[in-house]
């Protein structure tokens, strides 16, 4: 047993929330071990001024991180898995989540009670294209402006700016005790969240065996099969977090449900399917569900 683990993680409160969740698993399993946080800055983090496709690239929140695991200065990543791109740099490895939070995606607005009563001249704050696109499925002529910055910072710019509503995850909101602020609870079967809502990833060196072994303590099973779901979705797909796309996997009895989305940046095309069966092929699941899509164009939709 590893007598000190050290736990790798941006500096938002959110990030921290979850990185202190993570000790806090790992010290009820061990407690004769110590468990650090170390506060690392990614590029996500440093260049504020951009909405996130403009910055380009894969690993925006996590490549800094990533880069301390394979020196071997951490032990474990803590990420909120939607930012985990699917395909990983070359030895590391995703080594499992806790339970699932929320997967939702809220709505929240001083002006109206439901994303449906937001004018058609409205304006919307996100950074998400996904979340634009399927705003867009709803409300074609709505505009958008992009939101970037922690938790606090998009609540703030809702308040000064006037605008008539922000998106954003509502997992992130309850964690910080926001949950009040919350407008509307949006549906997952029609608001389709991101791969990996609601849960926190971690991610080792795959070398580190002892590491893995750790992380098993903590993991939750059902967890496991949907967001391998998901994330084989999409990483059949070769999409991530600058593409509209999204999935969501619900898990009855032993029976797994994924629910797939992509679309185009205008919003005017979209593809929805879904697919069940057994949860332990969960992977096999996400690979099906997304060569549907890739027979009904998504390839091309994504690569617009």
């Amino acid at each position: 047993m590893l007598d000190k683990i050290v736990l790798g993680t941006r500096g938002s409160n959110l990030a921290l929330w979850q990185a202190h969740l993570i000790q806090s698993l790992l010290q009820q399993q061990y407690p004769s071990s110590t468990v650090e946080i170390k506060v690392i800055k990614t590029k996500g983090d440093m260049i504020q001024n951009k909405p996130l496709p403009e910055i380009g690239g894969k690993g925006l929140f996590t490549q800094e991180i990533e880069n301390e695991l394979l020196a071997e200065t951490i032990h474990i990543a803590v990420h909120s898995l939607k930012d985990l791109p699917s395909e990983l740099p070359e030895g590391l490895i995703f080594a499992g989540s806790p339970t699932r939070g929320n997967v939702r995606d809220a709505f929240i607005s001083t002006k109206w009670s439901s994303l449906e009563e937001v004018p058609n001249d409205g304006c919307i704050a996100t950074g998400s294209l996904r979340r634009k696109t399927l705003v867009q499925q709803q409300k074609p002529q709505v505009k958008f402006v992009d939101l970037r910055g922690s938790i606090e910072t998009r609540l703030r710019k809702l308040d000064d700016n006037g605008w008539d509503g922000i998106i954003m995850a509502q997992a992130a909101l309850e964690r910080l005790e926001k949950q009040q602020l919350v407008t509307e609870s949006l549906d997952p079967k029609v608001f389709t969240p991101a791969v990996g809502q609601g849960a926190v990833g971690l991610e080792i060196k795959e070398t580190r065996e002892d590491v893995a072994k750790v992380i098993t303590s903590i993991v939750d099973a059902d967890t496991m099969y949907a967001v391998t779901a998901e994330r084989s979705f999409m990483s059949t797909l070769q999409g991530g977090c600058s593409v509209p796309l999204g999935a969501w996997a619900q898990i009855e009895n032993e029976q797994l449900t994924l629910h797939g989305f992509v679309g185009s940046k205008t919003g005017d095309t979209t593809i929805r399917e879904c697919i069940s069966g057994a949860k332990n092929s969960a992977c096999e699941l996400g690979q099906k569900l997304a060569q549907q899509f890739i027979k009904l164009g998504a390839k091309q939709l994504l690569a617009q």
